[in-house]
């Protein structure tokens, strides 16, 4: 962290963590804005825009190497314009960038350093630079010196150049390479290529040479191709390999919670930040194979994040904090690791140390990451195993190693709440509430509803994308707007209250007019973003789902409920084919579009119940029903009549339909109705038909 007794630089009066930490380095920083565009062209120099985020283990290193060193500041002071960006406030200039620095040919990650003319235009980037020259990379001081010296002696060609490659990004956003929507066997060839990759010994999926990143949206892919297709190899490979992140170092085996990613293949050593994203999407999951398999493990793997989530990661007012560093004290990991000798001063039952492999030597540099060992293992085929007594011994283990690490200085907990990520959390606790029934999960859900439509949703219909003490900021980018959209779905769902569908009426309009583009996808950033190069479209399913993957989840339950203010099959169908050759060529990268396209390719099912002067218990066993059935093309509504009658020239499936003597239910397939029913019994036969 930056020396407080150092005179401040403007970064001190922003809200970003991120931001902060560099409010004391003597690099006279700027936020991104036009005083830092109007100083670089008055003044003629180049910018170095600076992007990372503030769980960043190595933005953190490159700070103390190089933003803190005084004789560094005052080169980049003297030779350039300094932008310091939070990546996770501003995603669609951290976007912008990054493919700069891929189309340069380089691999991207963070901190991104990025060399910019006075016009925001590219000139040259890169990652991390040391301080001095190793790892076969220039030290950073070489590297400033070699830009100025370039800007000084050859800036007509930095300026063409650098025009040139903006040209070609604007162009490749705006290259619609198909007209022709996918076909069927890409699902196939889809489910292929995880087969392929899957990891026998240590389970997940083999992308990448060195590390494992928590493939939750590949997961959720494969456990409805199950259940659309009945093959159990896609069962297996999900189960084995939530129960390996479960079971690994990339899991807090004592406080709950999944880290960044695995530096290995064996699940064994994290890098240690926790991110909402993450653990929203692993719980999601979670609550998926919960429902398929009614396997207790992954209930009680639920539940552990959700409580870590609302005990850590909660704030006062409502929302829910974004992220907690992997270091502390200076050290990434401290917070975590365990010695032998300080473990068995609380812990002394050998079959717990045995169970967490706690030894002498330690498995990460003379200490020990808590980690279940599950090598020659098959737990789909074996089976999950505890005896109820190991279970309350290991939980009260828990307890007890909990209260002792607490007393342990924390990493830094980022607590800007974002728009996007607190709504995948709401997305992973109904999904628990759907498969638990647990009322806690649907009430938590409401209440970071509330506070995001307090504090980040304006009365035209923008969401803003980032709130921190009181201040809400940044218009919000496709994800914000489509996560927002299909939780008010859902809510609209399991509660029938119809706030919900009218919130998600009005951002949907928003989205078709703000962010529309000729192509088919929908850009990542308003219209309005007057301070970006290029506007972007995105279909990669990264870190989260892409907004264009969730807004093509959000057509196929609108398509099926006949919503009638726009062709949304036809939409759907431009989406697919404008990200063809991706969903082709690289469909690892876009699970949550696959899993979209799984949907629009599989007959529908729609349930409508429509109802009048029915207890609130009764209303509640019904959406049970529902919620029980195991199906991921059924789309169902349970509405009061008054309800449906309101909605029945926006949603077809309402249109001339009532409650009849108190409750009708409506079966259908592709719009094409059964005579409707008064009782559970009937409509479950006609469902299952």
């Amino acid at each position: 962290m930056a020396n407080l007794s150092k005179k401040p630089n403007r970064l001190v009066h922003e809200k970003s963590p991120y931001l902060l930490q560099h409010a004391h380095n003597p690099v006279d920083w700027f936020p991104w804005g036009n005083e830092a565009f109007e100083k670089a062209k008055k003044e003629d120099k180049i910018i170095l825009l600076s992007i990372g985020y503030s769980t960043c283990h190595w933005c953190h290193v490159m700070e103390r190497e190089s933003f803190e060193d005084q004789s560094t500041a005052e080169q980049l002071n003297r030779d350039f314009v300094c932008i310091k960006l939070d990546r996770e406030e501003r995603p669609d200039i951290d976007k912008i960038y990054m493919d700069a620095l891929h189309a340069m040919g380089t691999q991207g990650g963070w901190p991104l350093n990025m060399f910019l003319t006075p016009d925001k235009e590219p000139i040259l980037g890169g990652t991390y630079f040391p301080p001095e020259n190793r790892y076969g990379k220039r030290s950073f001081k070489e590297v400033l010196r070699l830009v100025s010296e370039a800007w000084r002696n050859q800036r007509e060609e930095l300026i063409q150049a650098a025009a040139d490659l903006t040209t070609y990004l604007n162009e490749n956003e705006r290259n619609s390479s198909s007209i022709i929507v996918p076909g069927k066997e890409i699902i196939t060839n889809n489910f292929q290529r995880y087969i392929q990759l899957y990891d026998k010994e240590f389970f997940g999926f083999k992308t990448n040479s060195v590390n494992k990143f928590p493939p939750s949206m590949a997961l959720s892919f494969l456990l409805e191709y199950y259940q659309i297709q009945k093959d159990n190899r896609a069962l297996e490979m999900a189960w084995n390999t939530a129960y390996a992140m479960k079971s690994g170092g990339i899991y807090d085996q004592i406080g709950g919670g999944i880290c960044r990613y695995a530096t290995d293949h064996e699940w064994l050593v994290p890098h240690f930040e926790k991110m909402l994203y993450d653990n929203a999407l692993f719980v999601e999951t979670l609550a998926k194979l919960f429902q398929i398999t009614g396997e207790h493990f992954f209930l009680e793997a639920l539940d552990e994040i959700i409580t870590y989530i609302e005990r850590d990661m909660c704030l006062e007012e409502g929302g829910i904090a974004s992220a907690e560093d992997a270091d502390s004290e200076g050290e990434e990991g401290k917070f975590y690791l365990w010695t032998e000798k300080e473990i068995v001063s609380y812990v002394t039952d050998p079959e717990i140390l045995g169970y967490w492999n706690v030894t002498e030597e330690g498995n990460f540099e003379h200490q020990n990451i808590l980690h279940v060992y599950w090598k020659g293992k098959n737990p789909y085929l074996d089976g999950i195993h505890f005896n109820p007594e190991f279970k309350e011994k290991l939980k009260q283990t828990k307890e007890i190693l909990l209260q002792v690490r607490n007393k342990r200085i924390r990493p830094l907990r980022d607590d800007k709440v974002l728009t996007s990520w607190n709504a995948l959390w709401m997305r992973a606790l109904l999904s628990s509430y759907e498969a638990t029934g647990n009322e806690s999960y649907l009430s938590q859900t409401k209440r970071i509803y509330q506070f995001l439509s307090k504090h980040l949703l304006l009365e035209d219909g923008t969401v803003l994308r980032r709130y921190r003490e009181g201040e809400a900021k940044f218009y919000g980018t496709l994800p914000d707007y489509a996560e927002w959209i299909w939780i008010s779905i859902r809510l609209f769902q399991l509660t029938g209250e119809k706030e919900f569908y009218q919130t998600m009426s009005r951002l949907f309009e928003t989205i078709q007019l703000r962010f529309v583009s000729e192509m088919g996808p929908y850009y990542e950033s308003l219209a309005e973003n007057s301070d970006l190069i290029v506007r972007t479209i995105e279909g990669y399913d990264g870190v989260e789902p892409s907004g264009n993957s969730t807004m093509l989840h959000v057509f196929y339950t609108l398509h099926s409920l006949g919503y009638s203010k726009s062709n949304l099959e036809k939409k759907a169908n431009s989406i697919f084919a404008y990200f063809l050759p991706e969903l082709t060529q690289n469909s690892l990268s876009y699970p949550s579009m696959i899993s979209a396209f799984q949907k629009f390719q599989t007959p529908s099912k729609e349930v409508i119940v429509i109802y009048r002067n029915k207890s609130e218990e009764e209303v509640k066993e019904i959406r049970q029903n529902l919620m029980g059935i195991l199906d991921p093309c059924l789309v169902w509504l349970v509405v009061e009549e008054s309800v449906a009658k309101s909605l029945e020239e926006e949603l077809a499936i309402f249109k001339g339909r009532d409650a009849g003597n108190g409750i009708r239910y409506f079966v259908c397939q592709n719009f094409k109705c059964e005579l409707p029913t008064e009782n559970w019994q009937d409509t479950l036969l006609l469902i299952r038909k």
